[in-house]
Formats: C-alpha cells, sequence, structure tokens
C-alpha cells in the first residue's frame, strides 16, 4: 500500500452534531470543546442545524455540512442517529476525506446489520473513509488534534510524539492518557475504531506504518476481521522497524468455537495469535500495565545504542539481598543469563565502592546513599562489554531518591548498554527525572524484565528481516479461505480410513495399512498375514469420535490368532454400538515419538497447523504451537522449537533417536500445502499419531471434518 493509507492531516474539521453542554448533546458538546480547548491547528465549524446561526466556543455553527465556506477535510459526526447515514452521504458528495462516526448503533439486529451495511456501502462508492460507527473519536498529539469525548485529557491536550495506537475500545484510549499523563512520550494518532463497519483496524494499521510520524504501534485488540489483511500490515511494520506492542482479549477457553477434534480443542485464539506474533515480532502484553509500559519503553529504547544486538545477558544492581534474590528470579523466569562477574570487575567494583567481594546481582545497599558512588557502580560494571543489559532494582530512597535518579542518569548517559530501572514505590518526580532521559523505569522488577525481553524480541525481528520478506511476498500470492463452517452449518466428518486413504493418494507418508470394508474375521487376518507383524486393527464407524476410549483399537497383534480375537471383539463392540458403515484398518506398527498434527480453519485467518504432543494424551498434554498458512520453512522449523516438551522429545528423549527435523519440516510443508489445496472445503483435520523416528515419518491415525 502507498501513502493514500495514511490518515490525513485536517486543515478544516467539522463537527456534525455540535452541542452545548447545557440541554444539549453531551457528545457533540465533548468532541467541540475537546477540539477547541486543545488548540487544533486546523479551522474548527460546528454543524446543528438546530443552533444554526447562534455561536459554540465562540464559533459560528452552521445549519450543514454544505452551508461551510470551505470543504472539511474531516468530519466528526456526532448527530442523532437518523441523521448519521444523511451526513455521510452530504461529507462524500462534497468530497470529504474522512469521517468519523461517534454516534452508536441503536434498534434491534437487523436495524443495526442494515446502519453497518449502509455504511459500509457508502464508504465503498464513495472512497471516502469512514471510522465507525459509536467510535470514541480520533487523536494526534503532533497536530494537536483530540476529536474525541474523552474526558481525562487535561485542558484537552495530547502528548505530542511517535506513538500510533489503534483499540477496539475507547475506555482503554482514555486510560492510556492518564497513564502516560504530560511525560515526554506522546501520541501521533490514538484511533478509536468502533464498530468497524467499513474501516477496519487492519486497514488502520497499514495506514500507521506508511505514516513517518509514527515511530511504535500499540494495539489492543478484542478481534480481526481480515487476518490476511492483519498479517501483511503487521509484516509491513516489520519490515518498516516499526515496533508493535498488542493486547489481545477473549483468548480464553470459554471463547472458543464448538469443535469436532484434538486440534481445535487444544489450539484456540491464544494459540493463533502467538503464532502471528511469532512471524511479524508482535510483542504481546498480558495486562493493560504491562501494555502501557512496554508500549512506553518500545517509545523510548526499542534499539539498542548504536543498534548493537541483545543476547540476554544481564547485571543487576541493587539495594538490598531480598531485591537481588527477587530479580534473579525474574531473570531466570524470562530465559536470560546473569553474567558472571570476572576477578578483575569484583576488585574493580571494590575500589569505584569501597565494597568487596560483589557479585551478580550486585547489592551494593551499604553506598545507596551516596550518590557518586551509585554511578561508579553502574559504570564499572558497564565496562564488561559482553553484558548488554543493566537492570537497577532500586526503591523509594526519601530524601535523597532524587539525587540518586540524577546519578543514575548520569551513569547511563554514554552507555552501550541498555538499562532499566524498577523502582519501588517510584515518585512521580523520580519517574519524571528517567522520562527526561529516556530511560525505561517500572514500579516493579517484573516489568521492568518483561519491557527488557520486548526489546529482546523487536531487536531479533529486526536482525531477521529476509523471512518477513519471504512471508510477505507467499501471502501476496496467495488466496486465503476463512469461511469455518457452510451456510447451511452441515458438515461431513471422514473416518480414519477415509483420511488415510486421501492422504495416501496425495502422496502423504502413511504407515502400510490396508482397508477390510466388513466385519470378516478371517479376510482381516488375511490381510494382517500380508503387511507382516505386529500390526494394530483400528475399528472405523462415522459413529465413532474416540476408537481407543470405546474399545476400538488393538496395538501389537503378533499373528493371526491375535489379530482374529481382537476382530471379533469389534464386532461386540460394532453391535452393541449400533455402528453404521463399520470397516476396519489394518496397519502396520510403527516405532517413534508420537506427535499431533493438526489443522483447523480460524474465522479470520484462514488454515492454521498446529503442532503438539500426539497419542491418548494428546488433550492432557494441551500444550501446543501453532502457524496461520500459508508459511515458510524457517517458520515451520520454529513451530516445532516452540512447544518445549515436544522439542524435547525431538532431541532425543532419555536415548532415544533424535528426529531429522528436516525431514519433519518438509512433511509439515507438504501436508500444509496438501491443506490449502482443499480450498474452503477443510474445516478440521487431526493427524493423530504422527510417528516420528529419525528421518521416518509415518501418519497412523487421522481424521477430518470437511464443510
Amino acid at each position: 500500500m502507498g501513502a493514500n493509507t495514511m490518515l490525513p492531516s485536517p486543515k478544516i474539521v467539522a463537527v456534525a452534531g455540535a452541542s452545548d453542554l447545557e440541554g444539549g448533546n453531551y457528545y457533540g458538546a465533548r468532541v467541540l470543546a475537546n477540539l477547541v480547548e486543545g488548540g487544533a491547528r486546523a479551522a474548527i465549524y460546528p454543524v446543528n442545524p438546530r443552533l444554526a446561526g447562534t455561536t459554540l466556543l465562540g464559533l459560528p455553527v452552521y445549519g450543514s455540512l454544505s452551508d461551510l465556506p470551505s470543504t472539511p477535510d474531516m468530519v466528526f459526526v456526532v448527530t442523532p442517529i437518523k441523521f448519521v447515514i444523511p451526513t455521510l452521504e452530504e461529507a462524500a458528495k462534497l468530497g470529504v476525506n474522512s469521517c468519523v462516526v461517534v454516534t452508536a448503533e441503536s434498534g434491534d439486529e437487523n436495524e443495526r446489520l442494515m446502519f453497518r451495511a449502509r455504511i459500509s456501502q457508502l464508504a465503498k462508492v464513495s472512497r471516502m473513509r469512514i471510522i465507525g460507527p459509536n467510535s470514541m473519536g480520533i487523536m494526534n498529539g503532533n497536530l494537536s488534534l483530540n476529536g474525541s469525548f474523552a474526558s481525562g485529557t487535561p485542558g484537552g491536550r495530547v502528548p505530542p510524539g511517535g506513538i500510533a495506537c489503534l483499540s477496539q475500545s475507547g475506555a482503554t484510549i482514555s486510560a492510556m492518557l492518564q497513564w502516560f499523563g504530560q511525560t515526554p512520550v506522546g501520541f501521533s494518532w490514538l484511533v478509536s475504531t468502533g464498530d468497524e463497519s467499513a474501516t477496519g483496524i487492519e486497514e488502520l494499521m497499514q495506514a500507521m506504518v506508511d505514516d513517518p510520524s509514527v515511530d511504535s504501534i500499540m494495539l489492543f485488540l478484542e478481534g480481526i476481521g481480515d487476518g490476511a489483511a492483519f498479517r501483511r500490515a503487521a509484516l509491513s511494520a516489520r519490515l518498516a522497524g516499526k515496533p508493535v506492542t498488542m493486547l489481545q482479549v477473549g483468548r480464553s477457553i470459554k471463547g472458543r468455537e464448538a469443535v469436532q477434534s484434538h486440534t481445535g480443542r487444544v489450539a484456540g485464539t491464544r494459540e493463533v495469535f502467538a503464532a502471528i506474533a511469532q512471524e511479524t515480532g508482535i510483542i504481546e502484553t498480558d495486562s493493560f500495565v504491562e501494555f502501557f509500559s512496554v508500549g512506553r519503553t518500545m517509545a523510548q529504547r526499542a534499539r539498542r545504542r548504536d543498534h548493537l544486538p541483545r543476547r540476554r545477558r544481564a547485571a543487576v544492581v541493587t539495594v538490598s539481598g531480598g531485591a537481588a534474590s527477587l530479580s534473579a528470579d525474574h531473570i531466570e523466569a524470562i530465559g536470560w543469563d546473569l553474567a558472571q562477574f570476572s576477578p578483575a570487575m569484583v576488585a574493580a567494583i571494590a575500589e569505584s565502592t569501597g565494597q568487596g567481594g560483589i557479585r551478580n546481582p550486585a547489592d551494593i545497599g551499604g553506598v545507596w546513599r551516596n550518590p557518586e558512588k551509585v554511578r561508579r557502580a553502574i559504570n564499572t560494571i558497564a565496562q564488561d562489554a559482553s553484558i548488554d543489559t543493566i537492570f537497577l532494582s532500586l526503591g523509594a530512597g526519601g530524601t535523597f531518591a532524587e539525587a540518586v535518579a540524577r546519578a543514575v542518569v548520569a551513569a547511563v548517559e554514554d552507555l552501550a548498554q541498555d538499562v532499566f530501572v524498577a523502582w519501588v514505590g517510584l515518585s512521580a518526580e523520580v519517574q519524571a527525572i528517567f522520562d527526561e532521559a529516556g530511560i525505561p523505569a517500572f514500579g516493579d522488577f517484573p516489568l521492568a524484565a518483561r519491557a527488557a525481553e520486548a526489546c529482546a524480541k523487536f531487536s531479533e525481528s529486526q536482525a531477521d528481516k529476509d523471512g518477513a520478506v519471504e512471508l510477505m511476498s507467499l501471502l501476496d500470492g496467495a488466496q486465503i479461505y476463512v469461511s469455518a463452517v457452510p451456510a447451511d452449518g452441515a458438515q461431513s466428518i471422514w473416518t480414519v480410513t477415509e483420511t488415510l486413504e486421501n492422504l495416501r493418494r496425495a502422496g502423504l507418508p502413511c504407515a502400510a495399512f490396508d482397508i477390510v470394508p466388513a466385519l470378516d474375521t478371517a479376510e482381516i487376518g488375511a490381510r494382517a498375514e500380508q503387511i507382516g507383524f505386529p500390526v494394530a486393527l483400528k475399528l472405523s464407524s462415522p459413529d465413532m469420535n474416540h476408537k481407543s476410549d470405546d474399545g476400538g483399537v488393538a496395538i501389537r497383534l503378533g499373528d493371526r490368532a491375535a489379530v482374529e480375537v481382537a476382530a471379533e471383539m469389534f464386532k461386540g463392540i460394532a453391535a452393541r454400538k449400533k455402528l453404521a458403515a463399520t470397516s476396519v484398518l489394518v496397519q502396520k506398527m510403527s516405532q517413534g515419538v508420537e506427535i499431533l498434527v493438526g489443522i483447523k480453519r480460524d474465522p479470520s485467518f484462514g488454515l492454521v497447523l498446529v503442532v503438539g504432543l500426539g497419542g491418548t494424551l494428546a488433550e492432557l498434554h494441551a500444550e501446543v504451537a501453532a502457524v496461520v498458512l500459508p508459511t515458510t520453512p524457517p517458520m515451520l522449523r520454529r513451530l516445532l522449537s516452540r512447544n518445549a516438551r515436544l522439542n524435547m522429545l525431538l532431541e532425543g528423549y532419555r536415548g532415544q533417536p533424535a528426529a531429522d527435523r528436516d525431514a519433519l519440516v518438509a512433511f509439515l510443508a507438504d501436508f500444509g500445502d496438501w491443506a490449502l489445496g482443499q480450498r474452503e472445503a477443510l474445516a478440521e483435520v487431526d493427524l493423530n499419531p504422527v510417528m516420528v523416528s529419525g528421518g521416518v515419518v509415518s501418519i497412523v491415525d487421522g481424521r477430518a471434518v470437511w464443510n
């Protein structure tokens, strides 16, 4: 996308539905007041036919958009709902660039759907960007533009800066404005996306990537409508070097759709968004405090000085033994290393501070009240170039807190290392000292650790942009099908026999098998002899969801007699459960690591490939990793490494042969291509287990759900 995707810098702004707080429309009054009090560098035209000819906040009120002396670049629509569509139509006729619909929908579900559809159609025909409805508004600190009804901004002013925040929650923007306050860290754009009838958060994200005034992006997500567009925008941000911090809600298991497979049950929204974050470099957060803290850090210190690498090797300077232990715990929890101080370093710290025997974490409580010695301790530790990050774990400090903070600023001024401050009892005065110096400071050590890890992840994503280029090219040539179920809701389920037969015909590696289409004991025994013992038997019927739970699986059968005994048992099960269309899969036994490989169709992103531990305990050990299709071999290799237990098994657990990862990646790529080739027909598929032994990969069992 080109520069035309950007939001305009409006020179003329109109507020349709502008009002006075006394006896008028609260939202229309608030939007107008924020624009005026915020000092918007634009001509502001209040529009309200009921008040035409009067003034609001010293500005003349016009009866319609057509009455304005100049065509506005941007119109805020805060009218009663019955006037929204006519106002948008008038704006489109005049050639307005963008409209922000603050007015919320009303009426029954059908009326709301029709309202959204009309806005969408109008935007398409006119090519006018329409944000909302039900938007809190949009703001831009660099333009002094506060086109919102937010009440948390002092004097209506928005702090200027390089952060662009896109939020599907207006309240989140209000909270963010209060959290950031009047700090040196501020905003280029804040956009409340509302109900996204015409303009989705994906399109707005691309606009933020294309806008040179935007240095970093923050996303508060409740859902994604166009997964392919979101992936492209996120990859564009990575290629543009703009960090993206995300808080995504609605990830719990209760929010998952009804599913028919292991894959669907163990891989939900959380796993899908984790997959997107992996490929695009998005930084995920888990709470508002973490979201705001990491977002601010990415605006302050996304890159290490001189673009030096971050290798997750840290030192901690603290003032108590308890804080030292706590910091060590959190450093380990994020997978970082605490550097071991050399004897020369220990001696240098003793010389600069008067304290001997200092190790890492460095407890310098004895000189805490001496700012100069604090500065020396930091500068001495920084002489070790192998340390890329220094954490300062400090405390309230009372009357000498500000002097210590200034000493820290003086120490950090010329350091090559990243420095993160965790200051329990952080006062506004101390925070301001660190903010002015661009040093990330937090009220608790875990936040500092997570912010440092976010910076490290961003540096990693920037160091390997070739993968993003390859994936972007792949997406540009792909057709993504996202429909989860057919219009009539009908789905069909393939049994193990149907699934494996299809996969074998497609050239995917299946353990040797034969299918006996009836419960003929003698025929089953004969087929087993032909395949070669030991074998497994599997009773197949559309009426059986879990064969092993129902006694429909018999394994390690070493001769024909054992096979025929199992076949007779299957007859009893089929009769007792009144199973229809029964058949028996006779299969050569395979050895190796059991893994689950599955596909689910996400309603936003399309097909998602999932891997995890396989066998009968797939749901009990529900740790899985996922990747959205289409994808690249490097992403598939990374997929295998992201699942800790599976990765341990593939490495060769307790003397077992290590898996040939190239062979497994090739198999996953072929399976992904097969799934994409089914287009919209495929809903879900489980391959459980897939046996992996060295370089041999064999599909042992499978089940598919089709639209």
